[in-house]
């Protein structure tokens, strides 16, 4: 997945800048030459995104930016040249004259801020649904977090004003393929849609597939992208319920009893009888059955892996954009590199675009030892991104500050990060989602059943100061290299405090309460749409590179650095302070923060940054 970032900038002509440019016009190789209107993005900035061939005939691939339109002023003095068959997108700032060219990949997520929602959980669209396979499996007040509570793809629907004003540009849903149409033996649901019995079907409970395309069509008219999570490690349930029951299209195809074709493992579950080794043991981790949940044996010519193949493709169908893939930890690298080879291609083929995914592998990280020291490679080579749990897991320490651990341990794991990943920004970066507690639940916690063995207190910090340590954690995942994803309800300070039956506060299925409100006025909200603009706007922010400028262990200073584009992130989890950054990439001048109203000189790349405790000081470079 490594791409180059080309960043390209010329100094134009010495010419003086004339006031209130009406228009910008490209013309180059890549149009003959033509007159081409710019589109002017903000004040004094036009921008345009032109593919390149070998040139024509006289001149290499090169373009100028011209005035009127006429040839009578244009910018630079000589063409400005671009390397051939390749797209760029092409930056004129009439006030400097400057140029700043960058390479456009034909489709990339790492300039996009990613929203989870929870289906179910989210909004509740159309009441008509919530009891389509019986009223057993509806909780009708809320109370029983392991029923379906009512959210669906019309309530998202519904709801994309809220998540489009915050800055989101992708929205990663919950499996919406159709789950198990009756109680576990413990009367749970399929709610959370990783129970799957037809992966051709759109549950009941979440709407229709006119509804999943309703929703598509205003996402692509917000310019939104479309997240499909996918589930092909397991079906449902193989001991209750259905029996690990699987459909096509409605059409019964096979279960755990009558698996005559072989679409199951049938080798045991993970751990049982007391065998703990197991799950440090690669061939039972992926052969053998997660829990009681039915495992689907991929194998090259086994029937389940064209079934799973085949129902991603009718997603795609639908217009998805991308795909999450659950549990990649328990499946063979080489059905995750078959899967993805073959989605991409078919994208392609059917659809005109590429493919980006990105898979669920607990515990792994830069930093993963043991049996999970393989997802290093995975994140390389399987065509898979992850979701870097291991990222994720030193911030919540830092902003607990467990054990002595703050900054430190986040900026040697920010450079861990570009040393194990060839390409850490392609990763998926988080707080919380609905396999942990939620970062808020934990911050303000007195409980010690946090952490991967239980054994780890909570912050018990108040409910305000754990809100700014939530905000000082979004900026972290906002400007670190990684596509950033927010679960549904952290710009709320989303907390349950529900201990669930493994002994865990808040933590499965009490991460996954009702969305707690759609206000627009929290911190959190605002900084999430202000941050997402940054990401959008700055190549620093989604390419560059991550270089430490001042470190203790309560403050860090950082730039994200992308040639002519810099921006530099200062942050303080201890008493206010003062430090002098040195060696920063921006030019001399006041700098007003992204963040607030702060303000820094910079002055032969020295900067002073006054920081309050939990503050965040953000600054980028003027064009």
């Amino acid at each position: 997945m490594k791409n180059k970032l080309i960043v390209l900038s010329a100094l134009l002509a010495s010419l003086p800048a004339m006031a209130d440019w009406n228009q910008a016009y490209f013309r180059g190789t890549a149009n003959n030459w033509q007159a081409e209107s710019m589109v002017k993005v903000k004040a004094n900035h036009w921008q345009i995104v032109k593919k390149f061939n070998t040139g024509d005939g006289t001149n290499s691939p090169s373009f100028k930016v011209d005035r009127f339109g006429d040839w009578s002023e244009n910018y630079p003095l000589s063409n400005f040249s671009v390397d051939p068959n390749k797209t760029y997108e092409i930056n004129f700032y009439d006030d400097t004259n400057k140029v700043v060219v960058h390479e456009k990949l034909p489709f990339d997520m790492r300039d996009e801020t990613m929203y989870f929602v929870f289906l179910d959980r989210f909004y509740d669209g159309d009441s008509a649904n919530n009891t389509s396979t019986g009223a057993d499996m509806y909780s009708a007040d809320k109370s029983d977090f392991k029923k379906y509570f009512g959210g669906d793809l019309k309530g998202l629907t519904a709801k994309l004003d809220y998540l489009h004003d915050m800055g989101i540009t992708a929205i990663w849903i919950t499996p919406p393929a159709d789950n198990i149409n009756v109680p576990d033996s413990r009367g749970g649901a399929g709610y959370h849609g990783y129970w799957g019995r037809d992966f051709f079907k759109v549950d009941e409970h979440l709407g229709t597939v006119a509804d999943f395309k309703a929703l598509k069509t205003k996402m692509d008219s917000y310019g939104m992208k479309l997240v499909l999570d996918y589930a092909p490690n397991h079906s449902n349930p193989d001991d209750e319920g259905e029996y690990g029951a699987l459909y096509k299209k409605g059409v019964r195809v096979t279960d755990y009893k009558n698996d005559n074709a072989g679409y199951y493992h049938h080798n045991g579950a993970i751990a049982e009888n007391g065998k703990d080794w197991e799950w440090n043991d690669a061939w039972a981790v992926r052969n053998k059955t997660l829990f009681n949940l039915t495992d689907f044996d991929q194998r090259k010519d086994g029937p389940a892996r064209q079934y799973l193949i085949d129902g991603a493709k009718f997603w795609v169908d639908l217009g998805v954009d991308a795909i999450r893939i659950d549990a990649v930890k328990h499946m063979d690298k080489e059905f995750i590199q078959d899967f993805t080879g073959q989605i991409n291609a078919y994208a392609k083929k059917s659809q005109g675009k590429d493919f980006y995914f990105f898979g669920e592998w607990m515990d792994s990280g830069a930093d993963a030892t043991g049996s999970n020291f393989a997802s290093i490679d995975f994140a390389n080579t399987s065509g898979s991104a992850l979701l870097d749990f291991g990222l994720r897991n030193t911030i919540e320490n830092a902003l607990l500050q467990h054990n002595g651990t703050g900054m430190y341990a986040i900026n040697n794991y920010m450079k861990l990060r570009d040393q194990k990943f060839t390409s850490s920004d392609w990763q998926v970066v988080f707080l919380d989602n609905h396999d942990a507690s939620r970062i808020s639940t934990v911050l303000r916690s007195d409980a010690k059943n946090f952490g991967a063995g239980k054994d780890k207190w909570g912050g018990r910090q108040s409910v305000a100061f754990a809100q700014d340590r939530v905000e000082l954690g979004l900026a972290l995942i906002m400007t670190s290299r990684g596509i950033p994803c927010i679960y549904y309800g952290t710009e709320h300070y989303a907390a349950n405090f529900t201990t669930n039956g493994f002994g865990q506060q808040g933590n499965d299925p009490y991460n996954r309460e009702m969305m707690p409100s759609f206000d627009k006025t929290t911190n959190a909200y605002k900084m999430i749409k202000t941050l997402s603009k940054l990401r959008k706007e700055s190549y620093a922010v989604q390419q560059g590179d991550y270089i430490e400028r001042w470190i203790s262990n309560d403050v860090l200073v950082y730039e994200r650095n992308a040639g002519d584009d810099v921006v530099v992130v200062a942050m303080n989890l201890g008493q206010g302070t003062s430090v002098n950054a040195v060696n920063l990439g921006l030019a001399n001048g006041t700098y007003d923060s992204v963040l607030g109203t702060d303000q820094v000189v910079v002055s032969n790349g020295s900067g002073t940054f006054n920081l309050d405790q939990n503050e965040v000081v953000i600054l980028r470079t003027k064009h």
